[in-house]
């Protein structure tokens, strides 16, 4: 085996990298088909003329087999790998005898073990178009590498281990308080121009949002906050989660980020906290894009336990012997498992915090999160109109779980004054985590008025 010459470090967050082309042919498609997917379209070239492809086309496992051939040709034969944590993957277009694929691999993030110091992990996109341009392949995955100099080895002093009982460190993090004394984590998320402050959903946190913002980085600096009672954020007084302490979460961040132009993103809770924030302080935001806010008609959760989230929360598992072990489940489960590789990778990096015996358990609690949903309704649809910012209220088509808030959003976006309902097709109410770039690339429209 020969020595690598790449390493964690020479893995470039942004880097797009050409990994060449794979020609497919009619005889390797009957071939793979015969031996690991045995359906007539993939091993019959006149039964398949009857098939819903019109012909033979190769099984989708060939398709990802011929990417990974010239991802290890192309990278990870001169590279220090330690194996792979998984990938998710998607068949767009049929793919045919005699079509050149042609694969690209961007790097998505790369993230230095917080308990191995001579590796980390590399988060990567994965395209293969064919001869006409058409996408036929794109997969999500990540990579452990080695790496060339272990932490520490390069400076003068090692970076001091996380504290027991702790959510891994935010060195690009500052400390605000809110109104009420609650200590709020606020991220800087990178990008320049205006500022952007991205609220979060109940259960999440900023970093999961991570993807997102890096889509939205040209064109913003990019904030990320972690409400009270999740991921970094100081808990509620008294354990109280009613929605208006959220609203004064984000007004607390706007005055700390400062600047003259300022935008929001918020999702689920986030969108209705960044309502909040601006009905009390008029003006704060130059404008909002809303994916499926949580803002309701008057009484929709008044009775007791109308809220079905929150007998579901409180039911959640809270601590897993690993990070690994927690992503492993949640990537195989409803709902998490909708969410794109590397959001939800970015969610279970930030989602818990350590504990001395080695295990990890949610930062936010499962009552906490419960309380959260509980205190659903802060603000009723019919005080919207009071709101006079333009706001964009998005909504996805699929329904996946019993609660749909996407319902609501177009009765939402109407009773602003300067609403528009914007809806995505095949995204159900994880969208922004579902499909980051899409997602981020309607928002960017929007509130520059671009495209």
């Amino acid at each position: 085996m020969p020595e690598p010459t790449l390493f964690f470090e020479d893995f470039t967050v942004g880097d797009v990298l050409e990994l060449g082309t794979y020609e497919m042919t009619e005889a390797e498609i009957i071939d793979f088909g015969r031996r690991f997917d045995p359906q007539y379209f993939h091993t019959d070239p006149q039964a398949a003329v009857n098939s819903p492809f019109g012909g033979l086309i190769a099984s989708g496992w060939h398709t990802c087999s011929a990417w990974a051939r010239l991802w290890i040709d192309s990278v990870l034969s001169r590279a220090d790998g330690r194996g792979s944590g998984g990938m998710q993957v998607r068949w767009l277009e049929p793919v045919r005898p005699g079509d050149s694929l042609t694969a690209t691999v961007e790097i998505l993030d790369t993230r230095p073990s917080s308990r191995h110091a001579d590796r980390g992990t590399v988060f990567i996109g994965c395209t293969m178009t064919n001869q006409h341009g058409r996408v036929v392949f794109t997969a999500h995955g990540r990579g452990l590498m080695g790496r060339r100099h272990p932490a520490g080895e390069s400076t003068a002093h090692p970076p001091a281990p996380d504290a027991p009982g702790s959510a891994s460190g935010d060195k690009d993090a500052i400390e605000v308080q809110s109104a009420d004394g609650v200590k709020l984590n606020l991220r800087v998320m990178g990008g320049s121009g205006p500022d952007l402050l991205v609220c979060h959903a109940t259960g999440f946190h900023g970093l999961a949002y991570r993807p997102l913002a890096q889509c939205l980085a040209d064109r913003f600096r990019v904030w990320a906050l972690d409400f009270r009672g999740h991921g970094l954020s100081g808990a509620a007084p008294d354990g109280d989660y009613a929605w208006s302490g959220m609203g004064a979460d984000v007004a607390a961040c706007v005055a700390a980020i400062g600047g003259e132009r300022l935008y929001g993103f918020g999702h689920s809770m986030g969108g209705a906290a960044l309502l909040l924030a601006e009905r009390s302080q008029p003006g704060n935001f130059a404008g909002l894009f809303l994916y499926e806010p949580i803002v309701l008609p008057r009484g929709f959760f008044d009775a007791p336990n109308a809220n079905p989230l929150a007998a579901g929360a409180r039911n959640r598992r809270e601590v897993f012997n690993s990070r690994a072990e927690a992503l492993a489940r949640y990537s195989s489960r409803s709902p998490l498992a909708v969410m794109r590789a590397d959001a939800l990778a970015a969610y279970v990096e930030g989602g818990f915090v350590d504990l001395p015996d080695g295990r990890v358990r949610l930062a936010c609690s499962a009552e906490t999160e419960a309380r959260t949903f509980e205190a659903s309704g802060g603000l009723p649809t019919e005080e919207a109109s009071s709101i006079d910012v333009p706001a964009t209220v998005a909504a996805g088509t699929v329904v996946n779980a019993a609660s749909n808030p996407g319902i609501f959003s177009q009765a939402i976006a109407e009773a602003l004054p300067q609403g528009r309902f914007l809806s995505f097709d095949d995204l159900g109410h994880f969208g922004p985590l579902e499909a980051p770039g899409i997602v981020a690339a309607a928002a960017i429209s929007d509130l520059l008025d671009v495209g």
